[in-house]
């Protein structure tokens, strides 16, 4: 019997293979670029000619699901049942086959959003068939039942493609995008094995075998059906392994090895020139790499492709190359950490045209050029979903909303008197290992007091913030801001408060990730408004221990932050971020005490609870220049953190101000802070 299909087939920009159950963290969330994981694992088989729709199957602990999945709609089980499995899509990716349970056998289907999973059936005297193979426009399926292959279209049903001269098993693998031509691996009477192609006209053909070989396997073929790739024993290396490439004029020919190993070939460019798959190394105890051939080069590894590039690549990382694009020029495949990667060559000038469908991959910018590059998947993709871009100017508005500006008790005028202020704060959110974030701000203002208890404010100020990333990345920004308040005295000791804040500023960001083995850094710039306000509640005094005055508070904070879209420069693998806002409403509760050591000073304690009822940040949306769609959704955030403080009052000249220095969980780096003000009253 032929030899299983091998599992993990095509994989495309928009597969990243895992082995741990997805979830929603600063590494990658779903789509695009992306962890398709669902289960225990899973594996991407087929993929759209865009990238956008992958198809495959995910383990859940105790069953195989089909999945397709989405750049709208994620990862989805689309209802084929219990351990059934998604082998290819067509081109736009709305048609999937694969194979579904039925009773105690399983079957090949084809699935459409509007008739759900149909069983194709399978041949007289056959229990068991299976989907492989579909053409561009989703007409036309193939593959295989228990001894036959077949083809499937609507008008003619599930037809046999019959045998190789008295033989007894056949196999359809691949397909050419108009589906008139198969081609797979079948028997002869003698039980010998060899790639074939079928066409309507001449029926199953023998491809042959390789210099006398006695195996042989056809794979995959290009868009017309003119050549066929695939693996076959070699019989003039005694029969070892060799990738091949077939056609019409030259017959079988061998692509070649890695120093006398073995090579399988799994695709096949548009136009036939350009073959890709996995060879082992005969001088490096037969490690698997990915290969990259073409009539120019030979078989040469994909991290010697993109070295012939100019590309640095110290020690080669690849495993299998499944994939390749219709010109060529990317190559996708598996790398030795089970990771998936994207490789590709330059990127000419292109052309600025809008994408079709929002699922679709937008057009690079007219002028692109991207430079040569070996991507880790799982690495680039947690570049991508940990660039942090809302979060700093909504942790730098929450500083100023409740740092300085977190004790309207001291601000209070008496009518017809008026102050001036400056005040500041700076933060550190320790992260270790070198890589503590940190912001800062700085403001002047000036107050007056009006009739009935009323306190007017106004303060201008700057800010300034740094988050440290990954791989010598770093995300700096710095804005300018206004704060308007305004606070009333209303009854005993009860003062409530009504606070807004617009900030507008820039943000600098500096993404790093892996270039094969080497680090790459691609640079980005773009602009940043944020608007928000606080009502607080504040009871001066409600409680007294001897010299101690306690006083309880309750705010609500709301903050609304949006970062414009921008592409990025410099770099192998540049993207373009798409604008992106985030919300944060934010709920506090605490107590100020106050005890007064002597006459110029008092000192400050506070402690709070807050809680924040959004549970995620903002989705990152984009797209990887020349290649994919990316999507991640928003990272969990933490929705409940205490905060506690310790400081002075004093008096100081003609004025009064509040030293205090911070605490709070409410960031994994533990953040603290000090906020300074001083006041003159006239």
């Amino acid at each position: 019997m032929p030899r299983t299909l091998r599992s993990s087939l095509a994989l495309w920009a928009g597969t990243a293979l895992a082995s741990t159950v997805f979830t929603n963290s600063a590494l990658a969330q779903a789509v695009g670029i992306t962890d398709i994981n669902t289960g225990s694992y899973s594996n991407a088989y087929g993929v759209s000619a865009d990238g956008s729709v992958v198809v495959g199957q995910y383990f859940d602990g105790s069953d195989n699901h089909a999945f397709r999945w989405t750049l709208a709609g994620g990862t989805v089980d689309f209802g084929a049942g219990l351990n059934a499995f998604a082998y290819a899509t067509n081109s736009d990716g709305s048609v999937v086959v694969g194979t579904f349970p039925v009773g105690n056998a399983h079957q090949a289907f084809r699935w459409t959003q509007a008739g759900g999973a149909v069983n194709l059936g399978t041949l007289n005297g056959n229990v068991n068939s299976t989907a492989y193979g579909i053409s561009g426009d989703g007409s036309v399926v193939v593959g295989g039942t228990d001894t036959q292959a077949f083809r499937w279209t609507q008008a003619g049903g599930l037809v046999g493609l019959g045998f190789l001269s008295g033989g007894q098993y056949s196999v359809a693998y691949g397909i050419s995008t108009d589906g008139n031509v198969v081609v797979g691996g079948a028997t002869n009477a003698a039980r010998q094995e060899f790639a074939f192609l079928w066409t309507q006209a001449g029926g199953m053909v023998s491809l042959g075998h390789l210099n006398g070989g006695t195996v042989s396997e056809a794979r995959a073929t290009n868009a017309d059906g003119s050549v066929v790739v695939g693996d076959a024993t070699d019989g003039s290396v005694g029969n070892s392994y060799r990738a091949f490439r077939w056609t019409q004029a030259g017959g079988m020919v061998s692509l070649g090895t890695l120093n006398g190993g073995t090579s399988f070939a799994y695709a096949v460019s548009s136009d036939g020139s350009v073959v890709v798959g996995s060879a082992n190394d005969g001088s490096n105890q037969g490690i698997s790499r990915a290969f990259r051939w073409t009539q120019a080069t030979g078989l040469i590894t994909v991290e010697q492709w993109l070295r012939n590039l100019g590309v640095t690549i110290p020690t080669d990382v690849t495993a299998r190359a499944y994939g390749v694009s219709a010109d060529g020029n990317v190559v996708v495949g598996t790398l030795n950490n089970n990771h998936a990667f994207i490789a590709r060559s330059t990127v000419g000038v292109t052309p600025a045209t809008p994408a079709t469908t929002p699922a679709q991959p937008a057009a690079a910018p007219a002028g692109f050029v991207a430079t040569a590059g070996l991507m880790d998947v799982v690495n680039f993709q947690a570049s991508l979903a940990g660039t942090p871009r809302t979060a700093p100017q909504l942790q730098t508005g929450d500083l100023i909303l409740n740092g300085s500006h977190s004790s309207p008790l001291t601000t209070l005028l008496a009518p017809g008197r008026s102050s001036v202020w400056t005040a500041g704060d700076v933060a550190v959110a320790g992260g270790g290992g070198g890589l503590d974030a940190g912001s800062g701000l700085g403001e002047g203002g000036i107050a007056h007091g009006f009739e009935h208890g009323v306190t007017v404010k106004f303060g201008v100020g700057g800010l300034s913030s740094r988050t440290p990333l990954a791989l010598g990345g770093a995300s700096n920004t710095t804005g300018t801001y206004v704060v308007p308040e305004a606070s009333m005295l209303f009854g005993p000791g009860l003062v409530a408060t009504a606070t807004g804040y617009l900030a507008w500023g820039c943000a600098d960001i500096r993404r790093g990730y892996l270039n094969a083995t080497s680090l790459d850094i691609s640079f980005g710039s773009t602009a940043t408004l944020t608007a928000g306000a606080r009502a607080r509640l504040d009871w001066q005094d409600a409680l007294r221990f001897g010299r101690t005055g306690f006083s309880p508070y309750a705010s609500v904070t709301y903050l609304n932050t949006r970062i414009d879209g921008y592409t990025e420069t410099g770099g192998s693998f540049p993207v373009r971020y798409d604008a992106s806002q985030e919300n944060s409403t934010v709920a506090r509760i605490g107590g100020d005490a106050l005890t007064p050591l002597t006459k110029q000073l008092g000192l400050v304690t506070r402690l709070e609870y807050a809680h924040r009822f959004e549970r995620t940040g903002a989705a990152t949306t984009g797209q990887i220049l020349g290649l994919s769609n990316f999507a991640f959704d928003g990272a969990n955030v933490r929705q409940d953190w205490g905060r506690a403080g310790l400081g002075l009052r004093y008096r100081l000249g003609c004025g009064d101000g509040l030293i205090m220095v911070n605490t709070s969980n409410q960031t994994s780096r533990n953040l603290t802070w000090v906020s300074a003000s001083y006041r003159v009253v006239f």
